[in-house]
C-alpha cells in the first residue's frame, strides 16, 4: 500500500469518528503520523483544513437537523477570550521549546487526571470543572497549539458540563468550538512558519473524508449519551496512549 492509499484510509477513519464524537482527525491522526514520520508542522498543515471541513459540514447538518441548538454563551466567551490566545502560547512554546519540555508526557497526565476522576467521583468531577472551567479552557488552547490533542480536553469539558443533553447537543457544542480551535491554530501557523508550505490539501483528502461524514452521521444516530460520553473518553486515552508512544 502506498503513503496516498494509507493516508486517505487513515482520513476516512478518523473522519467518522470526529462526525460521532466532534473530535478525532488531529486528535488520534496528529500521533499517528508523527508515530510515522511526520514533523508537527507538516502534519497540522495536513490535519488541520481537513478538520476544518469536517467540522463545517456537520455544523451545517446539524443545523438542519435540530435548528433550536444554541451554543451555551459561558463557554463561548470563555473560548474566544481564553482559549485561542492559548493556542498562540502554546504554538510559540512549540516553535521554540520543544526541544527542551516533552508536551506529549504532560498531556497524557492531564487526560488520565480528567479521566480518572471521571470514573471514581463523577458528582466531585463535575464541581471540579465549574470550579475550574476558565483554566480548563485556557488548558485546552495551550494544549492544543503543542500537540493538536486539546480537543480531547475540549470534548471532556464539554461532556461533563452538559452530561444530562441529547447527543446532538453535545456534538454540537464540541463540534463548534473544535472548528474555531482549528481554524485559529491554523492561521497562526501560516503566520509563525511562513517560510514552510502550509498548504497541503489534496482534493482526494476531501472525498476521503466526506465518505466518513455520511458513514458517521449514519452511526450517531444509534449512539445514545452515555455511549456517547463514553466514545469521548476512549477516543481521549487512546490519543494518550499515542502521545505515550511517541514520547
Amino acid at each position: 500500500m502506498n503513503l496516498l492509499s494509507l493516508i486517505l484510509i487513515i482520513i476516512l477513519i478518523l473522519s467518522i469518528f470526529q462526525t460521532i464524537a466532534g473530535v478525532g482527525i488531529l486528535v488520534l491522526g496528529t500521533p499517528i503520523l508523527l508515530l510515522m514520520g511526520f514533523q508537527m508542522v507538516e502534519i497540522m498543515t495536513l490535519l488541520l483544513p481537513i478538520s476544518m471541513c469536517n467540522s463545517l459540514i456537520n455544523l451545517i447538518l446539524l443545523n438542519i437537523d435540530k435548528k433550536n441548538i444554541k451554543i451555551d454563551w459561558q463557554i463561548r466567551n470563555y473560548f474566544f477570550l481564553i482559549c485561542l490566545p492559548g493556542i498562540a502560547f502554546g504554538l510559540f512554546f512549540l516553535k521554540n521549546y520543544s526541544s527542551f519540555i516533552n508536551f506529549n508526557l504532560i498531556v497524557c497526565f492531564i487526560i488520565w487526571l480528567i479521566i480518572f476522576l471521571t470514573y471514581i467521583n463523577k458528582k466531585k468531577n463535575l464541581n471540579f470543572v465549574k470550579n475550574f472551567k476558565k483554566s480548563i479552557i485556557l488548558l485546552t488552547g495551550f494544549v492544543h497549539g503543542v500537540t493538536n490533542s486539546g480537543g480531547s480536553i475540549l470534548s471532556m469539558l464539554i461532556t461533563e458540563s452538559f452530561s444530562n443533553k441529547k447527543v446532538n447537543y453535545m456534538r454540537y457544542q464540541i463540534t463548534f468550538f473544535y472548528f474555531f480551535l482549528a481554524l485559529f491554530q491554523y492561521l497562526v501557523i501560516v503566520f509563525l512558519f511562513y517560510s514552510q508550505d502550509v498548504f497541503n490539501f489534496k482534493i482526494s483528502y476531501f472525498f476521503a473524508l466526506l465518505l466518513g461524514v455520511m458513514l458517521g452521521n449514519i452511526l450517531s444516530k444509534k449512539i445514545n449519551e452515555n455511549q456517547f460520553k463514553n466514545i469521548i473518553l476512549f477516543l481521549a486515552f487512546l490519543s494518550s496512549i499515542f502521545l505515550l508512544i511517541k514520547s
